[in-house]
């Protein structure tokens, strides 16, 4: 038979290839720039405190210092002082983030020791 094919026409192998490059590229473009991960030593107070963000909150106390955000993985219980080992993560490395988010991601790595506070 005059068309009769016994291998592939030859545009059908580059379009293959442009679609497996385009499915690659968007695959890395929606998994966005890695941001740097740092570990990090950090001591977490016995308490929440009262602080004010966007709307009043009760916050950790973070190596003596108010700390707005979370960090994954961590159930703090109150009375007790805590030695944590956390991984931060920039999540807008060489941009600045969003006026209502937090620049880093905190995730508990490891809870060195956990005493519990003098009353």
């Amino acid at each position: 038979s005059r068309f009769s094919w016994t291998r592939p026409p030859p545009y059908y192998l580059s379009t293959v290839l442009l679609t497996v490059v385009l499915v690659t590229g968007l695959f890395i473009f929606a998994c966005g720039p890695q941001g740097e991960k740092v570990d990090l030593l950090v001591t977490v107070g016995s308490e929440l405190k009262d602080c004010v963000a966007v709307n009043p909150m009760k916050c950790l106390v973070v190596n003596g210092e108010l700390f707005f955000d979370t960090i994954e993985g961590f159930d703090f219980e109150e009375g007790f002082y805590y030695r944590l080992k956390i991984e931060r993560e920039d999540l807008f490395p060489g941009n600045d983030p969003p006026q209502d988010m937090s620049r880093y991601r905190y995730r508990l790595l490891d809870v060195l020791s956990k005493s519990m506070s003098p009353r």
